[in-house]
């Protein structure tokens, strides 16, 4: 393990020490799995005789033309598959999992109620929630996984996650995870993707701080921080409120700016840890000449940033001389950026900043529903009218769903415009084409005209970042990372060692 600081070190030092270590590079070779599935113990807990075979767990299933097919919904190919047991009861000491994660790394967990919810059917979506939860693949939770001295800790927004739903250092029994990590792109070298990493980690605890979770999470959320300048606006926000700022920590607890699980957990947490690094050049390029020396001394303070009184905060004082919902977060450590760390947008300077610079686009309605067709029907190389008829169908099962999302009702319904613009989607879909890319292309300007219509408004309203969205981040023309898989958490009574 590396004991100085990778601020007190120039980055060619840096890059030696990885060089000479490089089994802790962040984009190391992963383990294989020491475990495969228990069918018997899956089936039992989850009531659902599907779960066979370790891909199972990970797919779900849906008919297309009289059979059933088996769809890679929670991984993006076989190579990802690798089952990694937790149980809480090893606290920090999670033994499988520590062969993945080192003392300062950080990985995103999307806890998931895939097994016994494999089947996408048509009935599910008669239920609004049920509906909506399945449009995520059902996918409903958030959590960083962080690295520490004792081991490892899981982290959330709200911080009182943890407490309230006792999910302990992974997560309960029958709620299971996918564990993801950031693949960089282009030519950042292993010191430059560990600082990139620690400083997405610092802002995950700085955003858990002073951040309010909003009490309507589900599609009525906005998600205030849709822009590259709003992200850093937000980022100020939490570094004055942290700073002791009232009327900062006001404006983060208004209801635009609350921030729901995968908001923070995921979309800020990148967006201002790869883009704000937490060093002196761009903390006053960001947010003020005035701010370093204050934000240098509170990364500084270990532990002590979580006691009584020490910072402005969310939930406030606890009895044990720190502030409540803290107990996973003090082991994390928050450390200054090194002064060769750049906004990542500025090291991949060839990439388009589709975004103005964020790391990945925030979804609309109809970016959600088409990777929901794409990824429960794939067609690529399948375009047969077995599966162009089956998407059409799954299209018509999600139209009330989806017509709700945009807030449309019997007493307000949609404009007729809306109405036919599906429609002509829908015959779109249902026909054949020469190729996958015909198929694109004859449906684009329905998919254009949709995205005009559910357009994110000026508050963000219409734009989202659901946790299965980190399915979707693959390194594309828009976004600056990927992320990886690194495996599939399951409660190791559901599994056997190999």
């Amino acid at each position: 393990m590396m004991v100085s600081r990778l601020a007190d070190l120039t980055l060619a030092q840096a890059n030696a020490w990885y060089a000479q270590n490089p089994q802790s590079r962040y984009d190391r070779p992963l383990p294989p799995a020491a475990y495969d599935i228990n069918p018997a113990t899956a089936q039992a807990l989850w009531k659902d005789p599907t779960l066979t075979n370790n891909r199972s767990l990970v797919t779900k299933r849906i008919e297309v033309g009289g059979k059933w097919e088996e769809v890679p919904t929670h991984i993006h190919s076989d190579n990802d598959l690798r089952l990694i047991a937790y149980q809480n009861v090893w606290k920090a000491k999670q033994r499988d999992l520590l062969r993945y994660i080192q003392p300062g790394e950080w990985y995103l967990g999307s806890s998931h109620h895939n097994p016994g919810n494999r089947d996408i059917i048509q009935s599910v979506f008669y239920d609004e929630e049920k509906g909506l939860e399945m449009l995520k693949f059902s996918i409903t939770h958030i959590r960083n996984y962080i690295g520490v001295a004792s081991g490892m800790v899981a982290t959330d927004s709200p911080r009182s996650y943890a407490n309230q739903h006792s999910a302990g250092h992974v997560n309960p029994k029958d709620y299971p995870s996918l564990l993801w990590r950031i693949r960089f792109l282009g030519d950042i070298s292993p010191a430059e993707q560990r600082a990139y990493v620690n400083n997405v980690r610092t802002w995950s605890m700085l955003l858990q701080k002073v951040t309010k979770f909003p009490p309507d999470y589900n599609g009525n959320d906005n998600l205030m921080t849709n822009t590259y300048a709003k992200v850093m606006e937000f980022g100020s926000n939490v570094l004055n409120a942290v700073l002791g700022s009232s009327s900062a920590l006001a404006t983060l607890h208004s209801q635009a700016e609350q921030v729901y699980c995968s908001e923070a957990g995921m979309h800020l947490a990148l967006n201002l840890g790869l883009n704000a690094p937490l060093n002196q050049a761009s903390v006053s390029a960001l947010f003020g000449a005035d701010k370093w020396a204050k934000v240098s001394a509170m990364l500084n303070e270990g532990e002590a940033f979580w006691q009584n009184g020490k910072h402005l905060d969310y939930y406030g004082n606890g009895t044990d001389g720190y502030v409540q919902n803290a107990e996973l977060n003090r082991p994390v450590e928050l450390e200054p950026a090194p002064v060769w760390l750049l906004p990542l947008k500025e090291r991949l300077p060839g990439r388009p900043l589709a975004g103005g610079g964020l790391v990945f686009q925030p979804w609309d309605t109809a970016d959600m529903i088409d990777h929901f067709i794409k990824t429960a029907i794939p067609r690529k190389g399948r375009e047969t009218w077995d599966v162009s008829n089956a998407q059409a169908e799954l299209l018509l099962w999600l139209k009330p769903g989806i017509f709700h999302s945009l807030g449309f009702t019997r007493a307000s319904p949609p404009p007729p415009p809306l109405v036919m613009l599906f429609d002509t989607l829908v015959a779109k879909v249902r026909r054949n084409y020469a190729s996958y890319e015909a198929f694109r292309a004859a449906i684009l300007p329905e998919l254009q005209a949709a995205h005009q219509i559910v357009a994110p408004k000026a508050l963000g309203a219409g734009a989202f970042v659901p946790p299965h969205m980190i399915l979707s981040i693959q390194g594309d023309a828009d976004e600056l990372i990927a992320m990886e898989a690194v495996g599939q958490l399951f409660h190791e009574d559901v599994l056997k060692a190999k």
